[in-house]
């Protein structure tokens, strides 16, 4: 596909790269994030990062085994580099767990 702009588009989304970002700039203006959010998006932005340069390996699915699919999962977002490898499948079975643990203690 082809943004309005010309430039090929991200695979599946209908903007390319620069005029996603531009859209994203102004739209953080009017929608800021909570520290929560912003503690969660660094802690996942480090451990990416640490990942890509060699220095964190991926390890198998700690509940299954699996190598593929891959996912991080953190129990504590202010330790960004102490997480739980999951599968996909596995960590969205633990993410809606832990959700609705969170709303019945409510």
């Amino acid at each position: 596909m082809v943004c309005s702009c010309g430039n090929p588009t991200r695979p599946g989304q209908a903007y390319c790269n620069a005029c996603h970002a531009k859209y994203m700039k102004e739209w953080r203006k009017t929608h800021k994030m909570s520290d929560e959010q912003r503690m969660k998006n660094t802690a996942r932005s480090h451990l990416n990062l640490y990942v890509k340069r060699g220095v964190v390996d991926k390890k198998p699915c700690a509940i299954c085994g699996s190598r593929s699919h891959l996912e991080a999962h953190h129990l504590d977002y202010s330790k960004p580099l102490k997480v739980r490898w999951l599968c996909r499948s596995h960590h969205v079975g633990t993410t809606k767990h832990n959700a609705r643990r969170k709303t019945s203690v409510k």
